[in-house]
C-alpha cells in the first residue's frame, strides 16, 4: 500500500514538472497549430506542464492576463465578467471556450469586440490557463494565426485610483486609466425614449444599443463634434457610473474615427 502510494505521489510530481523554453513558444488553444495562439513566451520562461497531450505536444498551465472575448450580457456594471459567463478566444460562440468566469478571478472591459454573431467586449482576464506547445515536428508547423493581441494598459494617473466603475469626480487628480473603446457616436436625446439624458453624446454598440454615455468636458478636439456624429468612433477615457448607478459613462480625452 505504501509503495502504491509513492508511485502515485511521484506520478502526480510528473504530471507538475516545471520547465523552461530555450526559444520563444506559441502556446496554442488547441492541439492544432491553426488555433488561437492563446500567449507566446519568451525563451527562458518557466511553463508548468500539466495532464497528457497527444503525440507531439505538451500540455501546460500560463499565467496572464489574456487578451479574450465576453458577451455584452456577461459584463456587469462594474466592466467585468459575471460569476458564470463565458469567455471565448474570439468575439463569437463556436469559437474555443478558453474559461468560465469564477468568484475571484479579475477580469475587465477593454473595449468593444465586431462580430457578427451578438455584442461582443474585449476583455482582459487575469487567470491561469492550460493551452499546448508543440514538440518535436509538430513544432515545425508555422502557425499560421496571429497571437492574440496584447493589451498594454494606458499611463496611470498621477493622482489617486479609483475602483473601476464607482462613481468619481471628472477631477483629473481622482480619476481611473484611461481605456480604448469603440462604438458609434450618436446623439443621446430621444425625444421620447429619453428626452432628458444626463448627457448630450452616448456610444452605442453594434446593435444600437447604448453602452455609455460620453461626456465631452474634457475632450479636445481638432474637428467639429458633429463630423463623428453616426460614425464610428475610438475614444479614450476613464469609466465610472451615472449618478443613478443605472449606466456607464466615459469621461472622455481623445476622440478619433474608426479607420
Amino acid at each position: 500500500m505504501k509503495t502504491k502510494l509513492i508511485l502515485l505521489a511521484l506520478a502526480c510530481a510528473a504530471s507538475l514538472a516545471a520547465e523552461t523554453v530555450k526559444t520563444d513558444t506559441a502556446v496554442f488553444v488547441q492541439t492544432d497549430p491553426k488555433s488561437p495562439v492563446l500567449t507566446r513566451l519568451k525563451a527562458g520562461s518557466t511553463i508548468t506542464v500539466v495532464g497528457e497531450a497527444p503525440a507531439g505536444w505538451r500540455r501546460v498551465e500560463v499565467s496572464g492576463p489574456f487578451e479574450a472575448y465576453a458577451q455584452s450580457r456577461d459584463i456587469t456594471k462594474g466592466l467585468e465578467v459575471r460569476e458564470g459567463g463565458s469567455i471565448y478566444a474570439e468575439p463569437r460562440k463556436d469559437s474555443q471556450l478558453l474559461a468560465v468566469a469564477a468568484a475571484g478571478d479579475k477580469s475587465e472591459v477593454i473595449g468593444l469586440a465586431k462580430s457578427t454573431s451578438g455584442d461582443w467586449c474585449q476583455v482582459r482576464l487575469e487567470k491561469k490557463l492550460q493551452g499546448f506547445i508543440a514538440v518535436g515536428e509538430a513544432a515545425n508547423i508555422a502557425a499560421d494565426t496571429k497571437p492574440a493581441p496584447v493589451f498594454t494598459p494606458a499611463p496611470a494617473p498621477t493622482g489617486p485610483v479609483t475602483t473601476l466603475g464607482r462613481p468619481v469626480p471628472v477631477a483629473s487628480n481622482n480619476a481611473d486609466t484611461p481605456r480604448l473603446f469603440a462604438g458609434t457616436l450618436v446623439l443621446a436625446r430621444r425625444p421620447i425614449l429619453n428626452p432628458n439624458p444626463p448627457y448630450d453624446y452616448q456610444v452605442t454598440d453594434s446593435g444600437g444599443r447604448r453602452f455609455a454615455y460620453v461626456d465631452t468636458r474634457r475632450l479636445l478636439l481638432t474637428d467639429k463634434i458633429e463630423n463623428f456624429l453616426d460614425r464610428e468612433i475610438t475614444v479614450t477615457g476613464t469609466v465610472r457610473n451615472t449618478v443613478d448607478g443605472k449606466d456607464l459613462v466615459i469621461a472622455a480625452e481623445s476622440m478619433a474615427l474608426k479607420k
